[in-house]
């Protein structure tokens, strides 16, 4: 066995040792402050997410609905005459004063 000098002290622990000076003490705790804002912030934010996602859908939906509205329109009115073609033909008199229809060959 080695011999043990009784003039030795072992170092301080590592975490007494890394303690900062009281000035640097104060600025981690602003830091710590800044730090936690940002956090509110953030989660501010997540919580707005859901809706701002939910606008920005309904905004790039809107046209495509739209769109569908005017497809489905045109659809309606090409299977369907409209009332502009639904015009009875104007009765006429012959020449002996009766009025009959006219009739398209």
């Amino acid at each position: 066995m080695a011999h043990q000098d009784s003039n030795y002290c072992s170092p301080p622990p590592a975490w007494k040792a890394a303690r900062p000076p009281s000035g640097d003490v104060e600025a981690l705790r602003e830091r710590v402050h800044e730090l936690e804002e940002q956090i509110r912030d953030y989660e501010t934010l997540l919580s707005e997410l859901p809706e701002l996602f939910e606008r920005k859908f309904q905004q790039r939906l809107e046209p495509l609905l739209e769109r569908y509205r005017l497809l489905a329109q045109a659809q309606q009115l090409n299977a369907a005459p409209s009332e502009a073609e639904i015009v009875p033909l104007p009765l006429r008199a012959d020449r002996q004063g009766q009025q009959r229809h006219n009739i398209a060959a």
